[in-house]
């Protein structure tokens, strides 16, 4: 299959956007990443459907740096500390993540431990 075209992908995104919001809303963590651009570009911590609906209500919120995403779901757990609403719906810099997950490291940092055993 080739490239979509615009009229395509927006037909795409509106098929996944409408099953994604048959799902509950929960909190996701959705970072921002663009190697041109000296790699990392944010983090927002963001309650949504899923994936396009969290990246659609960044866009909206002016809180959408660009670049490459990777959303997930926050677990509902408690195995992961839930941010305090202070650092949810915004841009986040490394120095914010940090102070809310002291351990939390890029993907880059985890492929690198991971090669080297």
């Amino acid at each position: 299959m080739g490239r979509m075209t615009d009229k395509q992908f927006k037909a795409r995104l509106a098929e996944i956007t409408k099953q994604e919001l048959a799902k509950p809303e929960r909190w996701h963590y959705v970072s921002f990443a663009d190697d041109e651009r000296g790699g990392f570009l944010g983090v927002v911590v963001i309650k949504g459907h899923g994936v396009t609906d969290c990246i659609s209500k960044c866009h909206r919120l002016g809180i959408n740096p660009g670049g490459q995403v990777l959303c997930v779901p926050i677990p509902d757990d408690g195995s992961v500390i839930k941010p305090d609403p202070d650092d949810c719906n915004k841009l986040l810099n490394k120095a914010d993540v940090l102070r809310i997950w002291p351990d939390a490291k890029s993907q880059r940092e985890w492929e690198e431990e991971k090669a080297n055993g």
